[in-house]
C-alpha cells in the first residue's frame, strides 16, 4: 500500500491542459432558490483533471458538476432532475467562492464515454436578481488526452430528512453506512451546511480503531481541502459523518431541504481507485444512524474527539485573559505611579527607557508614555 500512495503524489497542477468551458447562456434569475441546469456533450474520449468555477458566491449559492449517461434535454432547464433516469455521478462541488482544484498526479476522471457522456453544471442561485440581469457563471473542466491508472469519485454523505427545534445551541444529525464496495483512497474532502450548520465531520472505522478523515466548518470557502493523509476505505469498514446545528438565532422549526431557508447535511469524500473498478464503486451514504465511540459510549464520538478542540480553545482563551489581566495591572500602575513604574529615580532622562536594539516604533510608544507620565 505505501507503494501506492508514494506513486500518487499531491503534486495539484493543471499545466497545459485544455478546458472545456460550460456557461449559462444568459438566463434570468425572477425568483429566490431557483435551480438551472446547463449541459455540454462529451463526443471524444477525455481526461478530466481539474475544475474552476466562473461564478461569484453573490449570485450563485453553490454549484455541482454531474457526469451522465443521458440527459432529459440538450438545452438549459429549470428545475427538475439533473441526468436522465436519476442515473448519473456527482463529479465536483463548488460555493463560497472556493478555488479551482486540480487532481493528484496520475489521477483523473475519463468521460465521454458510456458512464460520462454529458458534463451538466447544476446552479443554484439563493436570491432572484433584477429583470435586467442575465447569468453566464459556469464552470471549467480541464482536461488532456492521457489516461492515468487511477480514476477518481466523490463518496457522498447527504442527509435526506431531518428537523431541528429553535433556540438549541448543540443539535446532531448523524449518518453511518458499511462500505462494501471496492477499497477507495480517499485524499480530500468538503463540506456543506446552510445557515445553522456550524461543524460537518466524517471517520472511517477499520478493525475497530476509529480515524477522522476530516472535519471543517461549513461557513468557510466550500472547498475541497486535503486529508491529512490518503485513508483507505476497504469493504467492512463503517463509514460515518456528523452535522452539528445551532439555531439559537431563529424561532422556527429548522427542515433539511433544498431551499437557503432550510439546512442541508452533505459530506463530500474525494477519493481515487483503480481504474478498472470505478464503476463499481457505491457513491453515497443517505443511512441515518446515531453511534457512539468504543470505550465511550455514554458520548457521541464528535463530542469525544472533535470538541478536544474546544478544551485547547478553552486553555488558550483562559491564558490571554490572565495575561490580558495582567497588562491592563501594569498600565494601570504605569499611569498613576509612573516613576516607580519606569524609574529608580524622577529625574532620569527618557533616553533610559531604550537599548540600542530596541524598535523604533516600540521606542515611540515609549516615548509618548514618557511624555504623558511627567
Amino acid at each position: 500500500m505505501s507503494v501506492l500512495l508514494l506513486t500518487v503524489l499531491f503534486a495539484f497542477v493543471l499545466g497545459d491542459d485544455d478546458i472545456i468551458e460550460i456557461r449559462m447562456p444568459g438566463i434570468q434569475v425572477p425568483k429566490d432558490d431557483m435551480y438551472w441546469h446547463v449541459p455540454t456533450e462529451v463526443k471524444d474520449t477525455v481526461y478530466i483533471t481539474g475544475y474552476r468555477a466562473a461564478a461569484k458566491s453573490s449570485v450563485v449559492h453553490h454549484l455541482l458538476l454531474y457526469g451522465c449517461p443521458d440527459i432529459p434535454s440538450t438545452d438549459p432547464w429549470l428545475g427538475g432532475g439533473t441526468c436522465k433516469d436519476g442515473e448519473g455521478v456527482i463529479l465536483w462541488a463548488w460555493a463560497l467562492d472556493a478555488p479551482k482544484f486540480a487532481f493528484p498526479a496520475n489521477v483523473s476522471i475519463e468521460a465521454g464515454n458510456k458512464r460520462i457522456r454529458y458534463l451538466v453544471a447544476q446552479l443554484h442561485y439563493k436570491l432572484a436578481q433584477p429583470d435586467d440581469y442575465k447569468d453566464t457563471s459556469g464552470v471549467d473542466v480541464f482536461f488532456n488526452s492521457s489516461p492515468t491508472r487511477y480514476s477518481a469519485g466523490i463518496y457522498l454523505f447527504m442527509a435526506l430528512e431531518g428537523t431541528f427545534p429553535p433556540g438549541q445551541k448543540d443539535i446532531h444529525l448523524d449518518l453511518a453506512c458499511n462500505y462494501t464496495a471496492p477499497a477507495i483512497n480517499v485524499f480530500a474532502y468538503r463540506t456543506h451546511g446552510h445557515t445553522w450548520a456550524r461543524r460537518i465531520s466524517g471517520w472511517r472505522e477499520h478493525e475497530g480503531d476509529w480515524d477522522m478523515l476530516g472535519s471543517r466548518d461549513p461557513n468557510l470557502s466550500e472547498m475541497f481541502v486535503k486529508t491529512s493523509e490518503v485513508f483507505v476505505i476497504t469493504p467492512g469498514d463503517t463509514v460515518y459523518a456528523r452535522c452539528e446545528f445551532d439555531t439559537r438565532s431563529t424561532n422556527r422549526t429548522i427542515s433539511i431541504g433544498s431551499t437557503h431557508n432550510d439546512e442541508m447535511c452533505n459530506l463530500y469524500l474525494m477519493y481515487y481507485t483503480e481504474s478498472s473498478q470505478i464503476g463499481s464503486i457505491t457513491e453515497e451514504c443517505t443511512q441515518k444512524r446515531i453511534f457512539s465511540v468504543p470505550g465511550h459510549q455514554d458520548e457521541h464520538w464528535y463530542d469525544h474527539y472533535v470538541k478536544g478542540e474546544g478544551l485547547i480553545r478553552s486553555i488558550v482563551i483562559i491564558l490571554i485573559v490572565v495575561l490580558g489581566v495582567f497588562a491592563v495591572a501594569i498600565c494601570t500602575k504605569a499611569y498613576f505611579c509612573p516613576k516607580t513604574a519606569y524609574y529608580t529615580k524622577g529625574n532620569e532622562g527618557f533616553e533610559k527607557l531604550f537599548s540600542p536594539m530596541d524598535d523604533e516604533d516600540e521606542d515611540e510608544i515609549l516615548y509618548r508614555s514618557y511624555k504623558h507620565s511627567y
